[in-house]
C-alpha cells in the first residue's frame, strides 16, 4: 500500500462513527457491552450504544481497517521506522502518520499552505479531515509497510484551483520548478470521465 492508497482508503471511511476498540466492523450489542466492561465509560461512552448496528471503528482502528495489519497506536509508534517532530510535518510524504500518546490520524497533505489530517477523532467526530492544528500530536511517523517513495524534487500538495468560478481542491504536484495537476484531478473539475487507452488518457463528457 502506498501512502496515497492509505489517505484515499481513509477518506471513502469520512463519517464513520467512532468507538474505542472497534476496527471497522459492525458494532453489535454485545460488542459495545464488551468493550464498555472492558474500558470502562472514560473510553466507551454511554452515548456510543446509539452506534449499535453501525460499522465503528477507533483511531488506530482505522489505519488497520487499510492495512491489515493490527497495532495500536503506542504499537505503531515502537514499530515506526521514521519518527520526526511534529513541527517538521511539511517535510513528511502524503499518508505519514501523526502521533500523540494515545491517538493517530493520517497526514493528507497541504491545503493553501495548512497541513491536514484524517483520523478517527473521538466519539464525539468519528473519522474527519481538518488542520493539523485541531489536535496535539507530538511526531509523524513512516511505517516499513507503507510505500511513500517519491523523487526528491517532487512535493504533492492539497491546493485550492477556480474552475468557473468554482474552488476545487486538487493535488498538486510541484517539480523542476513546474505544478502540475493530475489528469483525473482536472477531469472531476471539468465535469469529464477520465479512462485511459494503453498509456493514452481518454476524456469524456459526462
Amino acid at each position: 500500500m502506498t501512502g496515497e492508497q492509505l489517505v484515499a482508503f481513509a477518506r471513502s471511511k469520512l463519517g464513520t462513527p467512532y468507538v474505542y476498540g472497534m476496527k471497522g466492523t459492525v458494532m453489535s450489542q454485545a460488542n459495545f457491552n464488551y468493550l464498555q466492561g472492558l474500558f470502562g465509560v472514560k473510553l466507551v461512552w454511554n452515548s456510543d450504544e446509539k452506534k449499535v448496528g453501525k460499522v465503528c471503528v477507533d483511531c488506530s482502528g482505522l489505519i488497520s481497517w487499510a492495512t491489515g495489519i493490527v497495532l495500536s497506536s503506542a504499537q505503531l509508534f515502537e514499530k515506526a521506522v521514521r519518527k520526526e517532530p511534529i513541527g517538521t510535518i511539511k517535510n513528511a510524504p502524503i499518508g505519514a502518520l501523526v502521533w500523540k500518546s494515545g491517538h493517530v490520524g493520517i497526514y493528507t497533505g497541504l491545503v493553501g499552505n495548512v497541513p491536514y489530517y484524517i483520523a478517527a477523532d473521538g466519539s464525539a467526530y468519528g473519522v474527519r479531515e481538518v488542520p493539523l492544528s485541531q489536535n496535539s500530536f507530538t511526531h509523524w511517523l513512516l511505517m516499513e509497510y507503507i510505500n511513500y517513495d517519491k523523487e526528491d524534487d517532487e512535493v504533492v500538495t492539497r491546493e485550492k484551483i477556480i474552475v468557473d468560478g468554482k474552488e476545487i481542491v486538487v493535488d498538486l504536484i510541484f517539480k523542476n520548478g513546474t505544478n502540475y495537476v493530475k489528469i483525473r484531478d482536472l477531469g472531476d473539475a471539468l465535469g469529464y470521465a477520465v479512462s485511459s487507452k494503453g498509456k493514452t488518457p481518454v476524456l469524456q463528457k459526462k
